[in-house]
């Protein structure tokens, strides 16, 4: 005997009790960062390998091997300080891009962070005020580091406050633009052999240099100091905005949830 289908249950009634959709899946796949080595190992190792030949100039201090002519000896001892302190704050820099040291041992992050603002950004830029006036390599590479410094100081004393407010999203932003700034002397220490074999191919040309080696060198040292100033905030800016969406997507799909419901 043939059996009667029962009718289906109805469908519950919507009501303030009623259970909400669960937020819809963003669309899209989401990218995937590329490990952490893959780009802090090489820059650790030619970071370093450029700060030893950059500071084996002044090891042992000797006006006759500085890199930079200096106009007296105040002007030398200034650049020695300011030399040593900024190494400081590249080495610690350095350090503070391990993910690994912040996660598991903060407060090894934290001293290090210190070391890095107060033993080398902080004094280091102070001491850069005098040395940018003394630099003998004409005003747009003086221009180039007063920029240089101010930005560095502006971003430290920002990434500082952020920290001490807890602040912590704002600070990592800050810190990125700031050791991105440390590094800008490095940077300028790779490109300008690119940028010395430019001004080689135009030394000889009449309205270019005219064989002038004094406007050749001025040029070579504004040149690449403007130029790895903005390769380096670039690159900041670049995974400063790589990161903020990873961040904010949690965020942003539950608000769709929410008009959705």
């Amino acid at each position: 005997m043939p059996t009667t289908p029962s009718p289906a249950s109805p469908p519950p009634a919507a009501g303030p009790h009623a259970a909400r959709p669960a937020p819809a899946a963003p669309s899209g796949t989401r990218r995937r960062r590329p490990p952490t080595a893959l780009w802090l190992v090489p820059l650790v190792a030619v970071s370093l390998l450029v700060t030893a030949q950059a500071v084996s100039a002044y090891v042992p201090p000797d006006l006759h091997t500085s890199r930079v002519p200096p106009r007296s000896e105040l002007h030398y001892a200034l650049l020695v300080a300011h030399v040593f302190t900024a190494t400081v704050a590249v080495l610690t820099g350095l350090a503070q891009c391990w993910p690994w040291l912040r996660r598991r041992h903060p407060v090894a992050h934290r001293w290090i962070g210190r070391t890095y603002f107060f033993g080398g950004v902080f004094p280091s830029a102070l001491i850069g005020i005098p040395v940018v006036y003394f630099v003998p390599l004409g005003l747009s590479n003086q221009l180039s580091l007063a920029v240089l410094d101010a930005l560095w100081i502006v971003t430290g004393v920002a990434g500082y406050r952020a920290a001490r407010a807890r602040r912590y999203a704002d600070h990592r932003e800050w810190m990125v633009r700031n050791v991105a700034l440390t590094l800008v002397a490095l940077t300028s220490r790779i490109i300008q052999p690119v940028v010395e074999h430019l001004v080689a191919s135009q030394l000889a040309d009449p309205v270019a240099y005219a064989g002038d080696p004094l406007a050749a060198n001025h040029d070579i040292a504004s040149t690449s100091s403007w130029c790895a100033l903005l390769l380096n905030l670039i690159a900041a800016e670049y995974l400063i905005q790589r990161r903020r969406p990873a961040r904010r997507r949690p965020a942003a799909s539950a608000l769709r949830g929410e008009d959705g419901a």
